[in-house]
């Protein structure tokens, strides 16, 4: 070991351009720079990439290639362009020196509040959630939980930085970390630069009309996926237009191939991925087996709005690009509430958010939307005025969610039921304010038609939902929410006591909780030795999309609220295809009887009998319905209340068509309604 000089630290990044994450790495039982020294060590010896490494004191798996990418972005290793893996020459210099000052300069360099808790520190002890704090409030740095400042605080404790103090919760700066702190420096919030909206003064859209026209032509076929566009969002233009000039006229593939690898590097194996994604958007057209050639579209560039143009382009073809305009024409939102809302109310869904970061990027070249946080986006100028051009024609009218005499909340293109569904997704995420996501459930269930009342409390469940029926047949359910930022309820969150404890106070049948997803099969183990059902949001999203369309009864929903564990949905299928059926064969006889009212030889008044003989064949049914079926269907049509069927001694006949049938069981679904309204 040999120490290095201060005047040898490596630069310091622009704070605008380090990273927002600690690698994350396992933490050795000697600490993160032990653990660090491992993964580098096997570098250099040119261990294989796929092989799992491990690390002293932790029970991670990961593979080297995996440990790679978490210490990429920090610059402290690097992928070059023939697939190996190498270190920087800094972090290089630190395995060879083993000198703990100047890794923790490595960092400081390229993450962002390193050096500054050591600052903070200086002033005073603090606590943990005082940091986070700052960094959300002066540092504007958009973390909902403690996870990166506890990262940061494990690698500064290792380093030997700062020491917390058990009895007072709070962590104190060392002398150690007061020398290095002198030695690089902090950040001061103050100079964050603001950005600025560069179209604030724009009065007119600069889109031109061809594109324009495009936007408020409807194309139903979008696809989810842009597809492959190679180079990031400020070369990615460029790029394009030159293959739209290469293809001007037709050009075979083997030109296009070489042309992509000698100019941009791209790999033969890519350019089939390019090309059918220029083809799908119209960009150019298939000449010939071997042949490409720019279309009509595609000769329309380069024009003097060419990014607004392209986005126009990208809209037409794919779903959720424009859409995102219209989420933040009403509010700011992070990359993962348009994720959310993508999912819920636009069906864009993905694992990762690969595809929802073209989009970004492409609005964000076109000055459409800016960066107002960290992963924060809002409209620009340009971007709202260009939205009220387009609205109308995205979809949609506002919506107002009204949560039971609470604060009603307005959307935009979301239907009632996606409004709520929407909601729902974006509160369970909420972990900072758990009674948002109460309020989501409590309006969630009263679409399943259960009498909900919102508790909340020390002491009590959530929400107590009850069947709404007569008390012999009626049952009441616990309904406790789990509300986390992270991607899955964890076991150590949940207290199955205390869930058992509320069931048994409030005199229920079941007890459920509901969370984004549960952690493992420990936990639903656990919730099925208890007798608690585990509901997850797509579960309850899935179960309120499906009654929307073919309403169940609260006696189907016992069946799913009486399981254990994790909830199965396929338990419904029959009661569905039941009311699916009776639909069908509502709609069958009185379109049956509407047909026969101009027949010479019937007059009009046909038989039970007959009405089965005549649907027999009938398409729409798996097996045809039988006598019994059709009569408690008459019998059903034909009573004072519904009266949309006539009876007569010599049978049933059409008191009018099966719109005029319709207009009535609407009349009685605004009664309904107007009643349920009167109750709350």
């Amino acid at each position: 070991m040999y120490h290095i000089e201060k005047t040898e630290y490596p630069e310091i990044r622009d704070w605008d351009t380090k990273v927002f994450s600690m690698p994350k790495i396992p933490r050795s039982s000697n600490g993160y720079q032990e653990s660090l020294k491992v993964i580098l060590t096997a570098l250099k010896e040119n261990k294989p990439y796929n092989k799992s490494i491990e690390i002293e004191g932790s029970k991670r798996k990961d593979t080297l290639e995996r440990l790679f990418v978490f210490l990429r972005p920090t610059g402290i290793v690097k992928k070059e362009s023939n697939g190996q893996w190498k270190m920087s020459d800094d972090i290089s210099k630190w395995l060879d020196s083993d000198d703990s000052l100047y890794l923790a300069a490595i960092l400081n360099a390229n993450i962002r509040f390193f050096s500054e808790i050591l600052h903070i520190l200086s002033k005073k002890p603090t606590q943990i959630q005082e940091l986070r704090e700052i960094a959300k409030n002066e540092y504007k740095l958009p973390w909902k939980e403690k996870s990166e400042i506890h990262n940061r605080l494990g690698w500064l404790r290792d380093l030997g930085f700062v020491m917390y103090e058990d009895f007072s919760h709070t962590y104190k700066i060392t002398d150690v970390g007061e020398e290095f702190l002198s030695s690089v420096g902090y950040f001061d919030p103050q100079y964050l630069d603001i950005e600025l909206d560069s179209t604030i003064n724009e009065k007119e859209v600069p889109v031109s009309n061809w594109a324009l026209e495009l936007c408020t032509s409807s194309f139903v076929e979008k696809k989810n996926g842009i597809g492959y566009l190679p180079g990031n969002v400020h070369t990615m233009y460029d790029t394009a237009y030159s293959y739209l000039l290469l293809m001007a006229n037709p050009t075979d593939i083997a030109t296009i191939k070489n042309y992509s690898y000698e100019t941009y590097g791209i790999k033969k194996s890519s350019v089939n991925a390019l090309l059918t994604t220029l083809s799908n958007l119209d960009f150019i057209e298939r000449r010939t087996k071997t042949q490409y050639q720019t279309s009509r579209l595609g000769k329309k560039f380069l024009t003097n709005n060419f990014e607004l143009d392209f986005a126009c382009c990208v809209h037409y073809k794919v779903n959720f690009v424009f859409e995102i305009l219209a989420e933040l024409y009403q509010e700011n939102l992070s990359l993962k509430e348009l994720s959310t809302r993508g999912k819920v109310s636009y069906n864009f869904s993905y694992k990762d958010y690969g595809e929802l970061r073209k989009r970004i990027h492409i609005l964000t070249a076109a000055n459409l939307i800016q960066e107002v946080g960290t992963e924060m986006y809002g409209l620009t100028n340009r971007g709202s005025n260009f939205y009220k051009l387009i609205k109308e024609h995205i979809s949609g009218n506002t919506v107002e969610i009204s949560q039971f005499d609470e604060t009603k909340v307005k959307y935009e293109n979301l239907t009632y039921v996606d409004a709520c569904l929407n909601e729902m997704r974006l509160a369970s995420k909420d972990s900072s304010n758990p009674e948002r996501f109460e309020k989501a459930l409590e309006v969630s269930f009263g679409l399943l038609g259960f009498n909900v009342e919102h508790l909340g409390g020390s002491g009590k469940t959530d929400i107590l939902l009850n069947a709404p029926t007569a008390p012999k047949f009626a049952y009441s359910v616990t309904v406790d929410a789990k509300a986390t930022y992270h991607s899955e309820v964890s076991e150590s969150s949940i207290n199955f006591d205390t869930i058992v404890e509320h069931k048994y106070k409030h005199k229920a049948n079941f007890a459920v909780i509901v969370g984004t997803k549960f952690e493992g099969e420990r936990l639903i183990s656990r919730a099925k030795n208890r007798g608690v059902a585990l509901i997850n949001v797509d579960s309850l999203e899935s179960l309120i999309k499906l009654h929307a369309e073919v309403p169940l009864k609260s006696d189907s929903y016992k069946k799913i609220l009486e399981q254990s564990g994790l909830v199965d949905l396929q338990v419904l299928d029959e009661d569905r295809k039941k009311i699916t059926r009776e639909g069908s064969l509502l709609q069958a006889i009185i379109e049956c009887l509407s047909d026969q009212s101009n027949d010479p030889f019937t007059k009009g008044i046909v038989q039970a009998r007959e009405i089965y003989l005549l649907l027999k064949n009938n398409q729409q049914f798996d097996t045809p319905p039988d006598l019994n079926e059709i009569q408690i269907m008459l019998d059903f049509l034909s009573s004072p209340l519904i009266s949309v069927v006539g009876a007569a001694k010599e049978g049933y006949y059409a008191l009018g068509s099966l719109n005029d049938a319709a207009q009535k069981f609407d009349f009685y679904l605004k009664a309904c309604n107007q009643s349920d309204a009167i109750k709350r």
